[in-house]
């Protein structure tokens, strides 16, 4: 199997055996280009390089990039630093009333959750933490826990940990009968698994850029659906106001769409190189890169299980990911991982287990190299 991402658009993929999307993706070489330019015409120039106009013009185009990714509008969009900034906003904006109760996983991502349990602790909601067995969560179990009481069910769309995925619309579906909305964090699945915010129903996902979409720290973006749209984001600044050049500190009228969420200036050559990525990703197709995904994951998880590792990722295909979770058979996770650092193989060490996370730039000559230097350790 050939790599849909070249060697000369991720270089670096030449030199190691690079399995980890998960925690931080190989950069896109244009994104990269694109960044640098902008900073270094900046230094020269000032605002003769990067003049007002610009500055809409950038992050525009990182929405529409976005409202690609998401099959969404592009008035749907808020850009900012990073989908942290965003999901604090949209918690704080939402206010999950006292008695009710925010459905999420004991195995999300802090950064999905975090901002929810601080607007809890304000407001006096409860969260309810759907339990985990060996890190897998029982869909059926997760789906029980919305009831008449739950405000929000907030998810990540895939788990950093384990990779495993869940069918969002099913979630939506369950939280909109209970009259919750339902919030999802996609920056372990946005660039690896196609998201389709009309089918799903979902009623705000958000993202940054530095993982499976292959492009900077330092940018994040998140479709929020018109109902949310309305109400008082959580962070606002200058960027807030319909009309954000009048600078007048006296007043405030918000955009009547997801602007509202965008509040203040930003390392803007991100956004540039944001979107020199993503649209390399969309142009290549996301499904495309799906199934290039799968086909080389299936084969690190065999080649795992051959070897004795116990394999935490889901068994079921539908719920798995470019994302293979494992601990090796005697073998201390911790000193592991710097074992296939030191063999030019990528991983994270999470927990007390390897997380290996391959992507469009891996081919099948990668999961064997990898597999072989594992061997050899072992």
């Amino acid at each position: 199997m050939q790599r849909l991402g070249t060697i000369d658009v991720f270089p670096p993929a030449e030199n190691f055996v690079y399995m980890d999307a998960a925690s931080v993706g190989l950069t896109h070489k244009g994104a990269a280009a694109a960044i640098n330019r902008w900073q270094q015409a900046l230094a020269d120039e000032g605002t003769i390089a990067f003049d007002e106009e610009d500055e809409v013009e950038c992050l525009d185009n990182l929405n529409n990039a976005a409202a690609r990714l998401f099959n969404a509008r592009p008035e749907d969009i808020a850009t900012a630093s990073s989908e942290t900034v965003l999901m604090a906003s949209l918690a704080w904006a939402v206010m999950p009333p006292r008695g009710s109760t925010i459905v999420a996983t004991e195995t999300t991502h802090p950064s999905t959750v975090y901002p929810w349990m601080r607007a809890a602790e304000a407001t006096g909601a409860k969260m309810r933490w759907v339990p985990a067995d060996n890190l897998y969560i029982d869909p059926d179990r997760l789906e029980a826990a919305i009831d008449d009481s739950t405000s929000v069910v907030c998810l990540s769309h895939v788990e950093y940990g384990t990779g495993q995925v869940f069918d969002l619309a099913r979630f939506a579906k369950k939280a909109h009968q209970h009259g919750a909305i339902c919030v999802v964090d996609v920056t372990q699945s946005a660039g690896q698994v196609p998201i389709d915010i009309a089918a799903t129903g979902i009623d705000a996902a958000a993202a940054s850029t530095y993982k499976w979409l292959c492009g900077p720290f330092g940018t994040g973006f998140m479709y929020i659906s018109p109902a949310l749209q309305k109400l008082n984001p959580g962070i606002i600044g200058w960027r807030t106001h319909k009309d954000m050049w009048d600078f007048q500190a006296n007043r405030l009228e918000m955009p009547e769409n997801a602007k509202r969420y965008e509040f203040g200036t930003m390392a803007y050559g991100t956004a540039l190189g944001a979107t020199e990525a993503m649209n390399y990703l969309l142009d290549h197709s996301i499904e495309k890169i799906r199934v290039h995904n799968r086909h080389i994951a299936d084969r690190l998880m065999a080649g795992l299980l051959e070897l004795g590792a116990e394999v935490l990722s889901p068994k079921k295909a539908e719920e798995r990911s470019a994302t293979i979770a494992a601990r090796l058979p005697g073998k201390n996770s911790k000193d592991f991982a710097r074992t296939l650092k030191a063999n030019n193989v990528i991983a994270s060490l999470r927990r007390d287990f390897i997380r290996f996370s391959p992507h469009l730039y891996n081919n099948a000559d990668d999961i064997d190299r990898g597999l072989a230097a594992i061997k050899a350790v072992l």
